[in-house]
């Protein structure tokens, strides 16, 4: 669901002194407080891009609940007692995610169905953690709406008998010394049905090719090709190649590798990426040119600081994600694909994962480079390998079947017989080949005659 166009985040002007970097309008054109408050609050303990992410999924459902007629005529408002929010969320995933909801116990299990977004999981955890920041600043005097009260007093009772117990802290499960850790049923008010994240393997060889030849048809200057060849190049998220210094890559030698940030890292340069030697050339050559005409100073890369943005918006202003994501949606236009930006990073691990399932001699040179590719990555769970590996699995049973299907009907060539329709499946318009225990009889009936 796209959002509301009256509801929209204003970026905070240059030169002006505030604590938030960008504030929330609502319909009427007026700062909406509580939600600029929450962006601001949750850029303390979240990387900045999954806090945009959060204000982007929720700016949809507050336009939601100031502009639905039933929603109006019941007076709903996200301040309302716990169970009217819980009614607005329903109806919400319902009618506009195009979600199944069904209740049972004390809780609702949410089902996705064909037309639901992939965004309805951050949707729930981002309204979940707006009531956490609005009711710790007495915003909202009433129980949590989106926490299921029992699973969650259940909790409470067990961490409370620990700590009468006497019961030392926990251990580490790495530790070894503590026993496995039982998993505690979610304290959700709304349960996903198989609520487990998984990547969108994109297996498209080609795709590369594809993009490259719509530069041109999509009017594409030299920084926006870059921009997507280190996408696909380096398996980086965009908001990790944007942000980029010129300090990051020039103390990589500024040729192939640069530092970036990582998902949590709150900006630290904690991974190396790495592109082609054709797109280091085309990087050296437009902070040269391209770039040095919107710099200020005009400066080439030999006088830049460190700290200057290695990519620049015609307004010489840091080139952000906001400013690229049209440009990226006009490529995909012109090439005739439909793919969401972070899919040229699951394009890189596909590739990647086939790479090294084709080259490697042994079972060991396969782990060794899943492990490198692991640390590549910066991935904090190896368990983000294994959804790919799922995807591989099931492309190699579907290829071993269809070279069975293959090596079955050229056996049927080889001794020369030739399958024909059985009459009653005939009349039904579903012709069928004649088997062993189905063979015309002399009398022109088959034997389910």
């Amino acid at each position: 669901m796209k959002t509301a166009p009256s509801w929209r985040i204003v970026q905070r002007p240059e030169g002006m002194t505030s604590r938030y970097t960008a504030v929330v309008v609502d319909g009427g054109g007026l700062p909406h407080l509580p939600l600029t408050i929450f962006y601001h609050e949750v850029q303390h303990y979240l990387a900045s891009g999954t806090a945009r992410t959060y204000l982007n999924t929720l700016l949809p459902f507050f336009a939601y609940l100031a502009s639905d007629a039933w929603r109006a005529h019941r007076q709903d408002r996200w301040e309302s007692e716990p169970e009217t929010v819980r009614q607005a969320v329903r109806d919400y995933l319902v009618e506009q995610l195009h979600c199944k909801a069904r209740h049972k116990n004390t809780y609702q299990l949410i089902t996705l169905t064909a037309k639901s977004p992939s965004t309805v999981r951050v949707f729930l955890s981002s309204l979940k953690q707006f009531y956490h920041v609005a009711r710790r600043l007495k915003w909202y005097p009433h129980a949590h709406p989106l926490i299921d009260p029992v699973n969650h007093l259940l909790q409470e009772i067990e961490i409370e008998e620990q700590r009468a117990a006497g019961q030392r802290p926990s251990m580490p499960q790495l530790s070894g010394v503590e026993d496995p850790k039982r998993q505690s049923p979610s304290d959700n008010y709304f349960k996903l049905v198989d609520d487990v994240w998984r990547p969108q393997p994109i297996d498209d060889p080609d795709l590369h090719v594809q993009l490259r030849q719509g530069f041109k048809l999509a009017s594409y200057n030299l920084r926006d090709q870059i921009v997507v060849r280190m996408a696909y190049e380096s398996g980086a998220r965009i908001r990790e190649i944007l942000r980029l210094t010129i300090g990051d890559w020039r103390k990589r030698g500024a040729k192939q590798e640069a530092w970036t940030f990582s998902k949590g890292s709150h900006g630290r340069r904690v991974k190396a990426i790495r592109f082609s030697p054709e797109t280091s050339r085309m990087l050296h050559s437009y902070v040269n040119t391209e770039r040095a005409a919107f710099d200020l100073c005009h400066r080439r890369l030999n006088a830049l600081d460190d700290a200057a943005p290695l990519f620049l918006s015609s307004r010489r202003n840091p080139y952000d994600y906001d400013s690229f994501k049209k440009h990226w949606y006009r490529l995909c236009q012109v090439v005739g694909i439909d793919l969401n930006i972070h899919g040229l990073r699951h394009w890189f691990v596909t590739q990647h994962m086939r790479l090294i399932c084709e080259e490697a001699k042994s079972p060991g040179e396969v782990e060794r480079g899943k492990e490198a590719l692991v640390r590549y990555m910066a991935w904090r769970s190896p368990e983000t390998l294994r959804a790919y590996e799922h995807h591989f699995q099931a492309a190699d049973h579907a290829q071993i079947q269809d070279q069975l299907f293959v090596r079955l009907y050229e056996r049927d060539k080889q001794s020369g017989s030739h399958a024909t329709a059985c009459s009653c499946a005939s009349r039904q318009g579903r012709p069928v080949p004649c088997t062993r225990n189905n063979r015309r009889r002399p009398s022109g009936k088959c034997g389910c005659a």
